[in-house]
């Protein structure tokens, strides 16, 4: 990762200048939009993929645990 794109990462909120006011207030609050931005940018099939894919791998951290609880 360079200093670029760290920088970038770590300055926060930008607002676009045509924003709303409710996204506006998010920006005012801290609200890492770009997290909504970049999903709402995917199709509904995408994102549901990369939801699947999540629960999937919560699963499997949770029976990992589980397993590992077992052996102790």
């Amino acid at each position: 990762m360079d200093s670029a794109l760290l920088a970038q990462l770590n300055g926060g909120c930008v607002c676009p200048p045509d924003a709303g006011p409710a996204w506006r207030a998010a920006c005012e609050q801290g609200v890492d939009v770009s997290l909504i931005e970049s999903s709402l940018a995917k199709t509904p099939w995408e994102r549901w993929v990369e939801h699947d894919e999540a629960l999937g791998f919560a699963l499997e951290l949770r029976a990992a645990v589980e397993r590992q609880h077992e052996q102790a």
